[in-house]
């Protein structure tokens, strides 16, 4: 939620309007996001986690195993912007699920628009932790940067 907080706080910086799923410890159902997300017409969704395994380390984003090129490029955008902060292991850009390449999370198959989920390190790892710690503002930038990037871009192409 800092984070996100963050990250809304730099996209109305650079001139554009964030929309936030929630701004409390509330914990709105995931198809709740996606109707908040395609009632305001947004231009792109994108989801904030911390990941969770024992042992393992890294930053991860999954978009929709049916992304359209535009949508692969803004999540390996955005993920080479987050390597260029500092992560501990770049574990790639993903489709589908964990569980299934065929399906999706819900806020990817759900949402109108550009969408994807960042994983922000395992909540287990200490070097995950440590440089989610220090790198929280530079995060909050890359983040923001990257979605109104993404974001002028559909716009551009809707035109």
């Amino acid at each position: 939620l800092n984070l996100a907080l963050k990250v809304a706080e730099q996209v109305e910086a650079l001139g554009q309007r964030a929309l936030l799923t929630r701004d409390d410890d509330s914990y709105p159902y995931f198809s709740e996001r996606a109707d908040i997300a395609n009632n305001a017409d947004a231009d792109v969704f994108v989801s904030l986690h911390r990941n969770s395994f024992e042992g393992a380390k890294g930053v991860e984003i999954w978009i929709s195993y049916k992304a359209s090129s535009d949508t692969v490029e803004f999540a390996e955008d955005l993920l080479s912007l987050l390597e260029d902060v500092g992560i501990s292991k770049n574990r790639g850009v993903k489709k589908g699920t964990v569980a299934d390449p065929k399906d999706d999370y819900y806020v990817n198959k759900l949402t109108n628009m550009t969408s994807c989920i960042v994983e922000l390190g395992f909540i287990q790892s200490d070097e995950d932790n440590r440089l989610y710690d220090e790198n929280m503002d530079a995060y909050a930038k890359a983040l923001a940067g990257s979605a109104v990037k993404e974001a002028l871009r559909a716009l551009d192409e809707a035109k």
